[in-house]
């Protein structure tokens, strides 16, 4: 079981209370991948909102590409390591994510039953896992709870675009 002090450490629970914190340990499932294995694959169900404790993960899409593309992909991304080559085709790394940060929030949010990305541990990883099930039901069992956690994942995701923004506008102007 999960404790209010590892919750301390979590992006997603920043602004909570110790109470708040404690109601919310019981709700979390510890799960724990193996260096270079999937937490989830596109198209796979969502089970929840992803929080790392210990490891590294990397959001990635396998991206489908002519040959033309692929020429320009190459040349464009001589200096990133953004877009790969890979035993299973070109793939986009559009984010590595260390101890503390959350994934798997999109697929919640918009009440998607399948996820739209790969999550791959690129290390032993240990995860804190808060079902989506459990999610939805703070919205009527403790809604100002609820309004913290979601206005923490409007900020991230608002620097998350930002970030974006910054990156393409690098990639097009080289």
């Amino acid at each position: 079981m999960t404790n209010a002090d590892d919750l301390k450490k979590q992006q997603l629970c920043e602004s909570l209370s110790d109470k708040e914190l404690e109601k919310i340990s019981t709700l979390i499932e510890n799960v724990n991948f193996s260096a270079n294995t999937h937490v989830f694959e596109e198209s796979q169900p969502t089970r929840g909102i992803y929080m790392i404790k210990k490891g590294i993960i990397e959001l990635k899409r396998i991206l489908k590409l002519d040959t033309k593309t692929k020429m320009l992909v190459m040349l464009r991304n001589i200096q990133s390591s953004e877009i790969r080559h890979t035993v299973h085709g070109w793939e986009h790394v559009f984010s590595v994510m260390k101890e503390g940060h959350f994934f798997g929030e999109l697929s919640v949010l918009e009440g998607k039953k399948t996820h739209g990305a790969d999550a791959v541990a690129t290390e032993d990883t240990e995860l804190l896992l808060l079902k989506t099930e459990s999610f939805n039901d703070l919205s009527s069992t403790d809604p100002l709870l609820m309004a913290k956690i979601l206005k923490t994942i409007a900020k991230v995701i608002s620097k998350n675009v930002r970030e974006l923004d910054s990156r393409l506008l690098k990639a097009l102007t080289g």
